[in-house]
């Protein structure tokens, strides 16, 4: 990471090997790094639309019905909350009521991402009106959390689940 301390090594470098023994001046170019961000592989199916606000990315996929479900990555500072917090937002957003945080680590599913480390995946489903999230936490990376959301119907949701499941999978910090 480009910072302070890396910009005074570089002067001072300059400076003492800038110069020749003829006191002529040879200049250097020094290439500042570039910032690393997230890439993903998204399903050519899927339609990228203009992310929402907080939003990194947003997606609509569609089951063999049409019918559409949401697709989101977001990336936070910190913990954002905590795994409780969060979970009971996304239950609120399908109409669930609040649970406390062992009745939640129930449904938490620990899993291993190929390209980003430990995650954890959180599946919740409203048999009442048929809506579900599900969504998956990835923490510490780089003092962020992500988080990969579908939400929709949940006959959609299970129909597209292998794309969603390749999808966070694909996810990487590239330049």
């Amino acid at each position: 990471m480009w910072n302070f301390k890396n910009f005074i090594l570089s002067m001072a470098a300059i400076l003492l090997f800038g110069c020749d023994s003829k006191n002529n001046i040879t200049s250097y170019k020094i290439k500042k790094p570039s910032a690393i961000i997230l890439k993903w592989i998204a399903p050519k199916t899927w339609q990228e639309i203009p992310p929402g606000k907080m939003l990194l990315a947003s997606f609509n996929a569609f089951d063999s019905k049409n019918k559409s479900i949401d697709i989101s990555i977001s990336i936070f500072p910190g913990n954002v909350g905590g795994t409780e917090g969060n979970v009971n937002r996304w239950r609120k957003q399908i109409n669930l009521s609040p649970q406390n945080s062992e009745q939640i680590s129930k449904y938490i599913q620990p899993v291993v991402l190929p390209l980003l480390g430990d995650a954890e995946i959180v599946f919740l489903k409203n048999n009442e009106n048929n809506k579900s999230i599900k969504t998956i936490i990835i923490p510490n990376q780089n003092g962020q959390t992500i988080f990969i959301k579908m939400i929709g119907n949940l006959d959609s949701i299970l129909e597209l689940q292998s794309d969603f499941d390749l999808f966070y999978q694909s996810i990487y910090w590239g330049n």
